[in-house]
C-alpha cells in the first residue's frame, strides 16, 4: 500500500489530513485528538509501518476494508 492510498483510506474513517505540520516528506493525521505522522516521500509503506499509523490512531487493519 503506497502512502496516498493509506492516506485515501484514513480519510474516509474521519482522519484529518495536515499537511503543513509534518516534517520533511510527511504529513500529520490526527483523530479524535490522536496524533501519528504518515511519510509521503516513499513508495510503499512496509506493514509494521501502517500498523503503528493505524494503532496510533486507535483504527485497525479491518477498519480499512
Amino acid at each position: 500500500m503506497t502512502a496516498s492510498e493509506l492516506l485515501r483510506k484514513l480519510r474516509r474513517h474521519g482522519v484529518t489530513v495536515v499537511p503543513g505540520r509534518g516534517k520533511g516528506g510527511h504529513v500529520r493525521v490526527e483523530r479524535d485528538g490522536q496524533v501519528s505522522h504518515v511519510p509521503t516521500a516513499s513508495g510503499e509503506l512496509k506493514t509494521g509501518l501502517i500498523h503503528g499509523v493505524l494503532r496510533q490512531l486507535g483504527l485497525t487493519m479491518r477498519d480499512l476494508r
